[in-house]
Formats: C-alpha cells, sequence, structure tokens
C-alpha cells in the first residue's frame, strides 16, 4: 500500500492511480528566466524520487513537467537583455538559454527527465481553447483586450480555495489581477488572456470574429498542458508549497469550468520551502544560492540531493553550509562502500552485536541472511510507501550497512537496489582497484585489532599508507582507498 498526504484532504491517502499499473504525474516546471535556486530545486529532486518510488512499486509512470517560457519576469527581463532584437526572438532566445542551464542542472542532480517536457509557448491554441471553453461556460469576461476568470461566479456553486483555507468574503466583485503572481490576500479575478502591450511578444486571439492580440496568462498554461498529456483527472499533481495558492487553486478553477470536469487531479503533493540560516532565501540578505554556488565551494551536487533525502519533503529544510558537508560526507561514505566492498573484504563492522545492547542472548536470535536481506528491504519500501519518507529510508541504508549477519555482497546489492530510489549514482561506481597485497594486508590489520594488538595494527596501517592507499576505520568497517 502506498500512501501520500494529499493537499486536497489533508490527510494521507492509499494511492489507488486512475488505471491499472499506471500513474500520471504533472509537475510545476521552471520558469526559465534565471537558473533555478535551491529552493527550486528541491521540489524537483522530491518530484523525481516520487516517480522512481512508484516505478520501485511496479507502476509504469507518465511523468510530464512543463518550461514556462513565456510570462511576466522571462519577458522583462529578455528585453533587458536584448533590447535590440524582436520581442518574440529576445524572448525565444532568452528562455533557450537558461532552459539548457536548467536541465544540466538536473543532470547533475541525477534527476531523471519527464516523458514530455512542453514549453508554453508550442501549446498556445490549446490555452486559446481552453480560454473559448471557459468563456462559453460564463466564469470569463473581457476586459480592455484582457479576459479575466471570474471567481464570485464560479464559486457560488463551485468550492474555490480547496488547497487552502480562504475568506471569500475579501473577494471583492470586479477586483481583477493582470499580474501573473499575486498574495493571498488579494483575492480577486485573474488574468487568463493580457492584452498586448508595446515590445511584448504577443499571438494573435480570434474569438467571435475579433482579434484580441496578446499572450497567455501564468495559470492557463499549465491547465492546458496537463489535459493534453494525462487528461482529466490524472492521478497526482506536484509543486512547491508556494505554488498551492493562487498557481494550483487556479489550475483547478480553469479546468473544472473549461472542461466540465469534477476535479483535475486525484493527489496534490506539495513539498515545503528551503530555508538558509533559518531564514528565507533572498538576493538582498545575499543568502540566495544555486547549484553552481554549491558546486563553486567544492561539493558534489549529489550532496544536495542526499542532503534534501535527510528531511521529509513536507517539513521545512534549513540549509547550511556544515549541514551540506555532512551531507558530502554520508554520500562519500556509501560510496566509499560500494568502491571498496568485494565478496573477499569487509563483512561489516566489528561492534558488539546490536542484539547484547538489548540484553539478547545472540544464540538465540537465528535469523537466516536471506530473511536478514528481506526485512530490509521490506522496512525500506514500508518507510518509501509512507509518503516518501526518507529520512526512515536512510536510517534503514545505514542499519543494513552495520549489520554482521549480512555479507558485504548482500549490502552492496541492498544499496543498489534502494539507490533506485534515491537516485545517488551508486550504480555507476566503478571498483576501487584495490591490489590483493593491500587486501592482505588489511585483513591481517583487522586480525590484529581484534586481538587488541594496536601498536602492531598501527605498524600495518603507516605500511598500507607507504604503498599509496588510507584505510578508513568507520562505522561501518574497514574502507581501503587510493589516497
Amino acid at each position: 500500500m502506498i500512501k501520500f498526504f494529499n493537499t486536497l484532504t489533508r490527510q494521507k491517502e492509499e494511492f489507488i492511480p486512475l488505471k491499472d499499473n499506471q500513474a500520471g504525474i504533472y509537475t510545476c516546471g521552471p520558469t526559465v528566466y534565471n537558473a533555478a535556486h535551491i529552493g527550486n530545486l528541491r521540489s524537483f529532486v522530491f518530484a523525481d524520487i516520487l516517480q522512481r518510488a512508484l516505478k520501485y512499486n511496479g507502476l509504469e509512470v507518465n511523468w510530464i513537467m512543463n518550461i514556462t517560457d513565456v510570462d511576466d519576469k522571462t519577458i522583462r527581463d529578455s528585453e533587458i537583455k536584448y533590447p535590440e532584437m524582436e520581442p518574440m526572438q529576445a524572448l525565444l532566445k532568452f528562455t533557450r538559454e537558461y532552459e539548457k542551464i536548467f536541465w544540466q542542472d538536473l543532470e547533475k542532480l541525477n534527476i531523471e527527465k519527464p516523458n514530455k517536457i512542453p514549453r508554453a509557448t508550442e501549446f498556445i491554441a490549446q490555452m486559446q481553447d481552453l480560454i473559448v471553453k471557459i468563456i462559453e461556460a460564463d466564469f470569463a469576461y473581457e476586459k480592455d483586450g484582457s479576459f479575466y476568470f471570474d471567481v464570485k461566479k464560479y464559486s457560488q456553486n463551485h468550492k474555490y480555495g480547496q488547497l487552502v483555507n480562504l475568506d471569500l468574503s475579501q473577494l471583492k466583485t470586479g477586483t481583477r489581477a493582470l499580474s501573473d503572481e499575486y498574495e493571498k490576500d488579494n483575492l480577486q479575478d485573474f488574468v487568463l488572456w493580457k492584452t498586448t502591450k508595446e515590445k511584448e511578444p504577443s499571438w494573435d486571439f480570434e474569438f467571435k470574429n475579433k482579434n484580441y492580440p496578446g499572450r497567455p496568462g501564468w495559470h492557463i498554461e499549465c491547465s492546458a498542458m496537463s489535459k493534453e498529456y494525462l487528461g482529466i483527472p490524472f492521478d497526482i499533481h506536484t509543486g512547491g508549497i508556494d505554488l498551492k495558492f493562487p498557481h494550483h487553486e487556479n489550475e483547478i478553477a480553469q479546468s473544472v469550468s473549461g472542461y466540465k470536469a469534477d476535479k483535475l487531479a486525484n493527489f496534490f503533493l506539495h513539498n515545503e520551502h528551503i530555508l538558509v540560516d533559518n531564514e528565507k532565501m533572498s538576493k538582498s540578505k545575499n543568502n540566495f544560492f544555486t547549484l553552481e554556488d554549491v558546486e563553486n565551494k567544492k561539493f558534489n551536487p549529489l550532496a544536495f540531493r542526499y542532503f534534501c533525502l535527510n528531511s521529509h519533503y513536507r517539513s521545512k529544510l534549513n540549509f547550511t553550509w556544515q549541514g551540506l558537508e555532512a551531507s558530502q560526507n554520508a554520500l562519500d561514505n556509501l560510496q566509499n562502500i560500494i568502491r571498496s566492498w568485494s565478496p573477499d573484504f569487509s563483512r561489516g563492522n566489528h561492534k558488539p552485536n546490536h542484539n547484547l545492547d538489548q540484553g539478547i542472548n545472540p544464540t538465540e536470535v537465528k535469523t537466516p541472511k536471506h530473511m536478514s536481506k528481506k526485512i530490509y528491504s521490506q522496512q525500506f519500501t514500508d518507510a518509501i510507501n509512507d509518503d516518501l519518507n526518507t529520512p526512515q529510508a536512510l536510517a534503514v541504508i545505514w542499519e543494513a550497512t552495520r549489520d554482521e549477519s549480512l555479507t558485504a555482497e548482500e549490502k552492496k546489492n541492498l544499496l543498489l537496489d534502494f539507490d533506485k530510489i534515491f537516485g545517488l549514482g551508486l550504480s555507476e561506481l566503478k571498483p576501487a582497484k584495490i591490489p590483493g597485497e593491500i587486501k592482505k594486508l588489511a585483513q591481517e590489520r583487522e586480525q590484529l585489532r581484534k586481538e587488541q594488538k594496536w601498536q602492531e595494527a598501527d605498524e600495518i596501517r603507516k605500511e598500507i599508507e607507504g604503498l599509496g592507499f588510507i584505510i578508513d576505520d568507520t562505522d561501518i568497517g574497514p574502507i581501503l582507498k587510493e589516497k
């Protein structure tokens, strides 16, 4: 059983796909006007973990992520960067540059590519078709060449504010938001189609024998693109918590009214914000970081992925460089484990059996090795299937690496299997090239340590280092690596 916390119902629910053994996911992708910051990237790590988890459970996943390449920000900044160019050309050139950076970031984070990646500018016709449907359903009106969604009329027969607690008494008839984004305390009609302005890219929009040149509002984009690839309703809609309102709420209203549907999606899943040193990210506070900033400080981008796994996706995540360093160290340990484990070296740690710590005679505990491995697999799956509890799943991984009843090969196989969800690239690592002579020395040292012959063991450690290798004594056993 897979359970997710559904923002629509504000509770955990069993996930039952609309189609047997298939799951459709729509993720609100980036607005490509700048490099994505680490808060944005957490949303995409989360969505990737989600779709990997569904695949791990045997489902065929159809994952859609859009690219917002036309909105207030992209138009504004493309004009600033390319003032000499025709507006449409400037917009497309500008957004493609940042889209390329975005995909480079996702590749570094080992985020799998979605099945389809629609760009907003390539779906203008579908958006116009939906706008016409909304107008004909009497939930939209025209004002000064722009078309707006009538929230008050819609709320008379539909619930507006399913994802957040809204006080509809704040809504004043006739107040309109022309900008793409606005705050919850400014509840008002939102724009579906924005009339053309000087030096802005625009598309013709023929309606009732009249042309309304302009461009789509931000919210209509996702409604049209999700319907194109997933139908309505679909299984899961994901995004950051900041998208609950107004973006996702407006998507629901547009799709329900225009497509005459009961709902947009069965599940809405939202990940929480990333804070930096317990403060909201802001360029003015100089705490606004991108993946490039992470790399410039010599961190592996996958350390940031591991950092995200350390917290539940519905919990705020406080980013510090010290915290990222701890994640880098943990990732290094996992990588070294995979590289160093082989059938003839390192069966795990040499600490007292955990059963002794619990007052249990280990001779009375006779769990077969294959059962022990199965138990870890079940614990891991249970954690993931409980609303993607990645911190608990990580705990299972580390417990398995410390289990003396498992062989090195069994531990390695478990980690590689679990990494199908975590995506830390462990299967791509090549074994360390440790000569047999070095392995033999390391084994002799371990025997001396068991016999508490510390001085002799230290002499062998120095000999190993003199031959160009390092032996790390970790809590999961000795790990050999090249200097």
